[in-house]
């Protein structure tokens, strides 16, 4: 029988090792199969890093600096990445963004509550 008493506590999993960056996440090929994008820390917040398959060279093709990026999906043409981005510290809603990696084209999708667009914020 354990003495309770004088068993030393029990050592505390660190915040940073359950709620820090994941050091690559949600790997996604692209759909010919030659390229490897994945979500990783640059300067320590989530951004999607690219990549040719089979190769260690990745560079990150997002710049993101605030809460980081959570998801993306490569477009239906193969080349853009689409990714969900904060419109700011201090808004919830999402602005979903489509870049040409390696062309530094960023363009930012109209949302459904944009004006005009006929669709109420939730």
């Amino acid at each position: 029988m354990s003495d309770t008493v004088n068993d030393p506590a029990p050592s505390l999993i660190p915040l940073e090792l359950l709620f820090g960056n994941p050091d690559r996440a949600m790997p996604r090929l692209s759909p010919d199969g030659t390229r490897l994008a994945f979500l990783a820390p640059d300067d320590g917040v989530l951004n999607v890093w690219l990549g040719p398959v089979g190769e260690d060279h990745f560079e990150p093709v997002t710049n993101d600096r605030d809460r980081g990026i959570r998801t993306y999906f490569w477009g239906h043409d193969g080349e853009s990445i689409l990714y969900l981005q904060a419109e700011d510290q201090a808004d919830e809603r999402s602005d979903t963004v489509r870049s040409r990696p390696g062309t530094g084209s960023r363009v930012h999708q109209a949302p459904p509550h944009a004006a005009g667009s006929g669709a109420q914020p939730a």
